[in-house]
């Protein structure tokens, strides 16, 4: 996918709630629960390993605050992070995000094994 063509390098600036010098963070437009956020390179790369230290580090900063609003707007229980690296590991965006899910208590009966659940006879050991 082409840089002009790519949704995360051209944002509608409405859908984004926070900026960091190096990325932002925008809510995911098919959320897997309430809060789901996707936190975004402003750099166009497909894979976390083509990152920088510096984009990085902003990355992870940004993964915490967002983390820190979804707490205090949503109340989660936990959370699972994923990236998806590669179309074999369901990459459908090639440009980097990371996706910041929040969960609740009760929202599927078993979450045990979290994200082995990408891997669904595999998720319970």
């Amino acid at each position: 996918m082409s840089q002009s063509k790519c949704i995360f390098c051209n944002p509608h600036s409405d859908c984004i709630f926070m900026t960091e010098q190096l990325c932002f963070a925008r809510w995911d437009g098919h959320p897997v629960s309430k809060g789901h956020a996707l936190i975004i390179p402003t750099r166009h790369f497909s894979s976390y390993f083509e990152a920088t230290p510096e984009e990085r580090l902003a990355l992870w900063n940004l993964v915490e605050s967002v983390k820190n609003l979804i707490m205090e707007k949503y109340e989660s229980d936990g959370f699972n992070l994923g990236i998806n690296i590669g179309s074999a590991a369901g990459q459908s965006v090639l440009h980097l995000h990371i996706h910041l899910i929040p969960r609740y208590q009760g929202d599927m009966p078993d979450p045990k094994g979290g994200v082995r659940g990408v891997i669904p006879e595999r998720q319970k050991y």
